[in-house]
């Protein structure tokens, strides 16, 4: 071997040396750094056709594919619990709970106190006051209650949004560093920082979404959902867009791509999350506060009267006067299948336009009968039709007069009537009945109405106490023009109805049905939201165990040992002394021949 490929070779061992100290001095450097990962140097030694004629380095990380996977699987997780858990515990903050005296069930019991009170001494001003006062109370509460949803849901869509724009950051920042990898390890360079740059953008787009990651040959990745949404392929990056209904959809020319989350494309990550938020638990809160509101109007204004018995020979059935009903206020018919022996309901409910129908058989909340809406803008022949109509030929539907209708079995047998009743609305604080208007929807009577859309939908935001009894509390014992001192009638009905009686209702996914009384219900709805935080962070509890295992795992496959790299750094000193030697060596032969000649 030649001099000169001599002083080449321990050159190139200086440079290699130099490179591996350059290497450690950067993991070091970057043991602290949040998705760095250690690097290390290996020596490639080069060949000519006079033999060996010098080194270089080859950089590779110390990375573990299959744990990354699992991290950005169970980070997408650990975001949907932890996002989930966030809005839970918000909406149980809201409502408050049953044993630190939630807000609404607690207005409720002082309101009911003070109708009971008011029916001991109906003739007291003062009492009569605080009626008004505490009925004020529940009202602004439920007020308060629904505008704190309507924020917490804006603060939803606007994290949504902010979120789409993330992930297509993200996107566009893997698709841009897989071209750049792809392009630097085709020239033979170093891409360890581009992987590491490329790792972390990963995993924070695994926070919005779940994803899968394919390492492709060329040394690119393909990003998939679990969905089967590709958001990655090579420097390719899908784009998201917010609908002008809010869903989520890929982006396209046209504006037609798929809402990823109704069609299951994206099912995790804080993106799934929020949307499931927005869409299913925010509504179910408003929904029962609606339901609170809706129960508590009805149950102080609404009478049901119960219909006259009728005949015609041999068919009997009953007649009711429905010339009081509002648009939204029903008929109840109870009939008896004679062939199965069932006994079944139907509701028909009162609209003003036929734009209003069909109503789903859900309009009531009760979960046994058949719901018909009417419409009564064509009089009461159109309506007798439609009743026929609904019920078929074993019942015989008649308008004896005015604003009667009267049902009867049709002679076969088929069927009996077992009873008809009208529920109507009172809007005359003075009628003579004992209900009263006491809440009204803004001003205007709440009547359950579904022209126009269902009356019910955000009532909790617009309950109010009438302004006539606002004005006037001695209407809450008044009845009628000719109410006697010291009568007690009106104040002891609305508290009883209020403390005994039942109304529909649902919680959760709004398909279990039961009956309860208003104070019940809001009991139970706090409870239910309670049960529903705690449940949630106990599932975010036991995703963080495992999501503290693969960071940990992933930390102990690829973060930096600092007393390793000082380590390596003195040997790697020592070896930069010896090539040095080498190479001072060489110099001092080359002068002693130069100088020999």
């Amino acid at each position: 071997m030649g001099l000169n490929t001599t002083v080449g070779i321990a050159a190139s061992g200086l440079k290699v040396t130099q490179a591996a100290t350059a290497q450690v001095s950067a993991n070091i450097a970057g043991a602290s750094v949040d998705g760095y990962t250690a690097k290390s140097t290996s020596t490639q030694a080069i060949y000519a056709e006079t033999g060996l004629v010098g080194f270089t380095t080859i950089v590779t990380r110390a990375f573990d594919q299959e744990v990354f996977d699992q991290l950005a699987t169970s980070t997408a997780t650990s975001s949907y619990l932890d996002t989930k858990n966030t809005y839970l515990q918000q909406v149980q903050s809201l409502l408050g709970s049953t044993e630190n005296g939630a807000a609404l069930p607690t207005v409720l019991s002082t309101f009911s106190t003070d109708l009971q009170t008011l029916g001991a001494q109906p003739d007291s001003t003062a009492a009569q006051i605080a009626v008004v006062n505490s009925a004020t109370v529940v009202a602004q509460t439920l007020n308060s209650l629904s505008s704190s949803v309507s924020d917490v849901a804006a603060t939803v869509d606007s994290t949504i949004s902010s979120t789409v724009d993330d992930v297509n950051t993200l996107t566009s920042q893997i698709a841009d560093l897989n071209g750049r990898i792809v392009s630097v390890q085709a020239q033979g360079g170093d891409v360890t920082g581009l992987q590491d740059a490329r790792d972390k953008a990963v995993l924070q787009l695994s926070n919005a979404v779940d994803v899968e990651v394919k390492p492709q040959s060329n040394g690119s990745v393909r990003i998939s959902t679990g969905g089967g949404l590709t958001l990655v392929d090579g420097d390719r990056a899908t784009q998201l867009a917010l609908g002008s209904d809010g869903t989520v959809r890929v982006a396209s020319a046209t504006g037609t791509g798929p809402d990823v989350i109704a069609t299951g494309l994206v099912t995790s990550g804080s993106l799934a999350a929020l949307v499931a938020v927005r869409d299913e638990v925010l509504p179910q809160v408003q929904s029962q506060l609606d339901q609170v509101a809706a129960g508590l109007a009805s149950a102080m204004s609404d009478t049901t009267t119960a219909g006259t018995a009728a005949t015609s020979g041999t068919q009997s059935g009953y007649s009711v006067d429905t010339s009081g009903l509002s648009s939204g206020n029903k008929l109840t018919l109870t009939y008896t299948d004679a062939t199965t022996g069932e006994s079944k309901t139907v509701s028909f409910v009162k609209v003003e336009s036929a734009s209003s129908l069909p109503l789903s058989d859900t309009a009531t909340l009760d979960p046994n009968d058949t719901v018909v809406g009417l419409d009564f803008s064509g009089g009461m022949t159109s309506v007798t039709a439609q009743i026929q109509a609904a019920l078929g030929s074993n019942f015989a539907v008649s308008n004896p007069s005015g604003g009667t209708i009267q049902i009867l079995d049709a002679g076969t047998g088929a069927v009996s009537v077992d009873g008809l009743s009208a529920t109507v609305t009172q809007t005359d604080p003075q009628s003579g009945n004992a209900a009263l208007g006491l809440f009204t929807d803004a001003g205007t009577a709440y009547t359950g109405s579904f022209d126009g859309g269902s009356q019910l939908d955000g009532f909790a935001s617009r309950i109010a106490v009438s302004t006539a009894v606002s004005a006037d509390p001695s209407l809450l014992v008044d009845y009628s023009t000719t109410t006697q001192t010291g009568d007690s009638t009106r104040p002891t009905a609305l508290y009883d109805t209020l403390a005994d009686g039942t109304i529909s209702t649902t919680l959760g996914n709004g398909l279990a049905v039961k009956s309860s009384t208003i104070a019940s219900y809001a009991n139970s709805m706090v409870s239910y939201w309670a049960g529903q935080a705690s449940t949630q962070q106990t599932l975010l509890d036991n995703q963080s165990v495992v999501q503290s295992n693969l960071q940990s795992r992933m930390s102990d496959a690829s973060s930096v040992n600092t007393d390793t790299e000082m380590t390596k750094l003195i040997q790697l000193q020592n070896y930069y002394s010896a090539n040095a030697q080498v190479l001072s060596t060489l110099r001092d032969m080359l002068d002693t021949l130069v100088n020999a000649i």
